[in-house]
Parts: structure tokens; C-alpha cells; sequence
């Protein structure tokens, strides 16, 4: 499963991404400034596939609560 979603408000000056990754038991989670050259990048290790899965829904509902769109 890959998702990317984006995060815009000009009246905060504020573009964001935000995109998850989950394969087997591993979630990355990368997010940024949309045009930045390095972005952030967390990789986490989960005992298995189920529970990788339901922590990139969690977080993908997380960020759809705060405004983030799907790409």
C-alpha cells in the first residue's frame, strides 16, 4: 500500500506532503514541505503485517481529520 497526501493553506503559508508506505511488516511514513530537497523519513518494524496495516490506517485517518487530501 502506497498513499500520498497533500496539505495546503495560503492563508498559513502552509503546502505540505505527507505519504505512507506499508509493505509486509514495515510502515515508512515520509512528509515535508512540498518542494523541499530532503524530506523526513520514518521507518517502522512491526511484530506483523496486520498490525503494520492497522497503524497506516490509523495514521492515514489521522491526517484526513486534519485537512490532508489524497493524491
Amino acid at each position: 500500500m502506497n498513499k500520498y497526501f497533500e496539505f495546503n493553506d495560503a492563508s498559513q503559508n502552509s503546502h505540505k506532503f505527507w505519504e505512507i508506505n506499508q509493505r509486509s511488516n514495515n510502515v515508512t511514513v515520509t512528509y515535508g514541505r512540498i518542494g523541499i530537497m530532503n524530506p523526513h523519513q520514518i521507518v517502522k518494524e512491526f511484530d506483523s503485517k496486520d498490525s503494520a496495516m492497522t497503524f497506516a490506517f490509523k495514521k492515514i485517518k489521522e491526517k484526513q481529520a486534519k485537512g490532508y487530501l489524497q493524491k
